[in-house]
């Protein structure tokens, strides 16, 4: 991992920038006919606020621990806070809309970031 802060910089918002586009997919998806019947604006507001808001210090801690060990450890462990958290605290406030948090904790984005991040400069230089 080199300690340079622009690259850091650039994976910190790669990983942000993963779970946002993932929000804005799992919110189109509540457009469908078969939807639970909220609009993807209020999906995408429900996901931003209860479930992206907090990865944010996940994503703060995984940008100075960027191992392939500790990004795996630690988008487990996320993914298995915020499934928690939405089986438990979550139920009373958002009900069956719980199921919209499961996909977005699966999503290893740590782990993603970090490929991404290897692999864009690679295709950007001839």
């Amino acid at each position: 991992m080199s300690r340079d802060p622009c690259r850091s910089l650039r994976w910190l918002l790669l990983q942000l920038g993963l779970g946002l586009a993932w929000i804005t997919l799992l919110a189109t998806r509540a457009s469908a006919p078969v939807g639970v019947g909220l609009t993807p604006a209020q999906v995408g507001q429900m996901l931003l606020l209860a479930g992206w808001l907090p990865s944010v210090a996940l994503a703060v801690w995984q940008m100075g621990h960027r191992s392939w060990r500790a990004l795996i450890a630690s988008d487990v462990f996320g993914a298995g806070l915020l499934v928690l958290l939405a089986c438990t605290a979550y139920v009373p406030l958002f009900f069956f809309h719980v199921v919209w948090f499961l996909p977005l904790a699966l999503l290893p984005r740590g782990v993603l970031a970090e490929l991404l991040d290897r692999l864009l400069p690679r295709l950007w230089d001839p």
